[in-house]
């Protein structure tokens, strides 16, 4: 158990049995509900920077079927994917079975990981797990982060957000409120069990408090590159 989440074993396996869960998360993705074709357009952009080989860390990389598709014919030297999933990992393996460099795929905390490890990376990407920290083990989370980012590397991030002064309890509500109004491919118990998992385990932060945790956390320039129309979901690159 890391540091980050001693106080959280509880939400920790939470989190891991849901994502084994995937017949609802795949459908959830497969009807964008979670904004995956905007994200991953962000990757590709972001990508489309380094004309030389990168190094790139995938955080909560889930099954890595949409990194797959994004990595494909890229000069990747490096691919290391974290996930608290195996079931997950599995998965990852077969998606990038192709992508002709050195593969590293480790089930576990990203924070006890990266602990462990003095690895740097061009790109590291985190989708849809950051949120799973409270603030204080964000805060605690983004320096670290930003030791294993290279010069001139990026730390995007895709993650449901709030507006500011918003409280935690007003944004899943009107989080709920979107799912009950838009998910509609999804039955009532499957939605029931999504709602379960995001009112136990998200946290989510505004992305002008993501800015000052990532300035205080040595970085030295955020951008927001995709805010969905509700306000819920954003892409952020903090550049080393």
């Amino acid at each position: 158990m890391t540091h980050l989440e001693s106080d959280r074993s509880e939400d920790v396996e939470a989190v891991r049995e849901f994502f084994d869960q995937w017949g609802i998360y795949q459908k959830v993705v497969r009807h964008n509900y979670l904004h995956h074709r905007e994200a991953y357009a962000v990757l590709a952009e972001v990508l489309n920077r380094f004309d030389r080989p990168f190094r790139f860390l995938d955080l909560g990389a889930g099954d890595a079927a949409w990194t797959a598709q994004v990595l494909a014919g890229r000069p990747v030297s490096r691919y290391e994917a974290v996930d608290l999933s195996p079931v997950a990992l599995d998965l990852a393996r077969r998606n990038l079975a192709d992508l002709p460099c050195e593969r590293v795929f480790t089930a576990g905390d990203f924070g006890e990981v990266l602990g462990e490890d003095e690895n740097q990376h061009d790109l590291i990407f985190i989708g849809l797990s950051l949120h799973h920290l409270p603030r204080s083990a964000k805060e605690t989370f983004l320096p670290i982060l930003r030791r294993h980012l290279a010069d001139g590397g990026s730390l995007l991030f895709y993650e449901p957000i709030m507006t500011p002064g918003e409280s935690r309890d007003q944004v899943l509500v009107r989080w709920w409120s979107v799912v009950v109004e838009e998910w509609t491919a999804l039955a009532i118990k499957e939605r029931a069990a999504v709602r379960d998992h995001v009112f136990g385990a998200d946290y989510p932060e505004s992305c002008e408090d993501y800015a000052c945790m990532a300035d205080a956390a040595g970085f030295a320039e955020t951008r927001v590159h995709y805010r969905d129309e509700h306000g819920l979901y954003a892409v952020i690159e903090c550049r080393g």
